[in-house]
């Protein structure tokens, strides 16, 4: 009997490790792209897509190693974030606080409900210079790190 328990205790950590290994090898978050918002180089808009199966949390974002002047959280319910997406008095975006919403997986977005729900997701980041930018998030309450090179557009 303490075979069979031992045995099924060492396949559950087992195939727990290897879930845990598969997660942190293809993290859910990707950057789809960026560019400067309303042609401010201050201000970039970072268009970011969960490829997981189950919503995902941001909890921070750091901006070369410290804390952006301002950070916000952008729903769009219309058009993706492109260069000339207008997003000031836009009615089909909201803005959020980073931890107030929790992102959807893309792959059950319904893009026929174009208007209605949220179809893309970006970071507006306030910062005089970004060269990196790490994002920390928490996917199945398990913490990720991503973080990206941003070119500048000068």
């Amino acid at each position: 009997m303490k075979k069979i328990l031992f045995t099924l205790f060492f396949s559950v950590l087992v195939v727990g490790a290897a879930f845990i290994i598969y997660l942190k090898s293809n993290p859910p978050l990707v950057v789809n792209g960026y560019t400067n918002a309303d042609g401010n180089p201050s201000i970039r808009l970072i268009e970011i897509e969960n490829k997981g199966l189950r919503e995902l949390q941001l909890q921070s974002i750091l901006v070369d190693e410290k804390l952006p002047d301002n950070a916000k959280l952008v729903i769009s319910k219309s058009e993706p974030f492109e260069v000339g997406t207008k997003i000031d008095n836009n009615a089909n975006m909201t803005f959020h606080k980073l931890t107030q919403v929790s992102i959807f997986p893309s792959q059950y977005i319904d893009r026929q409900a174009i208007g209605k729900q949220p179809q893309h997701y970006a970071l507006q980041v306030h910062a005089t210079a970004i060269g990196k930018i790490t994002i920390q998030y928490k996917y199945l309450n398990i913490p990720f790190t991503l973080t990206a090179e941003l070119q500048s557009n000068s």
